[in-house]
């Protein structure tokens, strides 16, 4: 559950960042180091790197992200093709995409992929690539949206958390606001 100061979709998507820096770090379970990463990236004080950075990481890459299986490989949609995605988000693109087995493939559908992992594997913490990859689209496809600063409980179950950030492909598109990863 992140903390109380986090209200707005964009600071939900930060909030997630600065815990997926802490993973990497090694700061997992230091509150203060999360915090102060979240902070500073509201503020601007950090930045995250462009999607392409997590591309770079994955060339080459012959193996399941999600499972490590090497046999029969596909490419996932992090997010699936199949939503309300403005069209200026990369849905379509190389970015929204990773190595990936059949089964998993055929498991995840067109699940958000915080949704699938959550339920097919409560006990594991969704890879890193697919996780930065995964917010820096959903924050690009949120700006496309207009929705980065509204309230963070988009499907209204009484909870923030990383389900809500999928939950504008559930609407229905509106005008273009603009916008890019920045």
């Amino acid at each position: 559950m992140p903390p109380k100061v986090v209200k707005t979709i964009c600071d939900l998507i930060f909030w997630q960042y600065a815990k997926l820096i802490a993973r990497a770090a090694g700061f997992a379970d230091n509150w203060g180091f999360m915090v102060k990463t979240f902070k500073d990236l509201q503020t601007g004080k950090k930045s995250w790197s462009d999607v392409l950075r997590e591309d770079r990481k994955m060339q080459g890459e012959q193996r399941c992200v999600y499972c490590g299986s090497t046999g029969e490989l596909t490419w996932d949609h992090i997010i699936p093709q199949k939503v309300n995605a403005p069209k200026d988000c990369k849905v379509n693109e190389i970015h929204n995409l990773v190595p990936c087995c059949k089964k998993c493939n055929s498991s995840k559908g067109a699940r958000d992929v915080f949704a699938w992992y959550v339920v097919d594997r409560p006990d594991d913490e969704l890879p890193r690539i697919v996780e930065g990859k995964y917010l820096k689209l959903i924050y690009e496809c949120h700006e496309c949206r207009g929705t980065l600063h509204d309230p963070a409980d988009l499907n209204l179950d009484g909870e923030i958390n990383v389900r809500d950030l999928g939950w504008i492909f559930t609407e229905p598109c509106p005008p273009q606001r603009g916008g890019g990863l920045r």
